[in-house]
């Protein structure tokens, strides 16, 4: 029986997840919100400048963004009921959202990992700044906080199957999976 994997990228916004996913595990189902977030926006004549929404396109991009977590959370239990491997892109937050869904992985025959990617909350900011969708600082800040307040819960809890990227000098749009050659190798031991 082939092993199903379920691979959670978690970091700050700009900490480079969503561009180490698609880059290093393009076999995998994407469980991205943002993906979907990104569609509603643009579709809709929004754009993805939030940080110069006035007030209500700020609420019509909430409505949208918990529209994206539904469609994400159905395709995480289609794609679970037909046994594909998952890269489950997240801030982490929520540890224990994480863990119950991890529990919930196992339960239905999965090995899962843990990357968290790092990067300084200076190198999130400019980051985020450059990318189509822009939101203030603040957001990041909050996303940054977020992200690593759990990172030795994650690290004890994933034990072996844990893994910490520095991406804080990574050039992205020139390097890209080469930075992750050596770190990848490792990781692909496991799965």
């Amino acid at each position: 029986m082939k092993s199903k994997n379920a691979i959670y990228v978690c970091g700050s916004g700009g900490s480079g997840k969503t561009t180490f996913a698609s880059h290093n595990f393009p076999n995998h189902v994407s469980i991205n919100v943002d993906n979907h977030y990104e569609n509603f926006l643009v579709e809709s004549g929004l754009g993805l400048k939030i940080d110069t929404f006035n007030q209500i396109q700020k609420t019509k991009a909430l409505e949208y963004f918990e529209e994206s977590k539904i469609i994400v959370n159905e395709l995480f239990f289609d794609s679970v009921n037909e046994g594909k491997n998952l890269i489950i892109d997240t801030v982490g937050r929520d540890l224990e959202f994480i863990l119950k869904q991890r529990k919930y992985l196992h339960n239905e025959g999965y090995n899962t990992y843990m990357i968290m990617l790092y990067a300084s909350l200076e190198t999130c900011h400019n980051r985020v700044s450059k990318r189509n969708r822009t939101y203030d600082h603040q957001l990041t800040k909050d996303s940054w906080d977020l992200s690593y307040k759990n990172l030795v819960d994650f690290a004890t809890e994933f034990g072996d199957n844990f893994l910490f990227i520095n991406t804080e000098n990574m050039d992205y749009e020139v390097n890209k999976l080469n930075n992750f050659k050596n770190t990848l190798k490792i990781l692909k031991n496991y799965i």
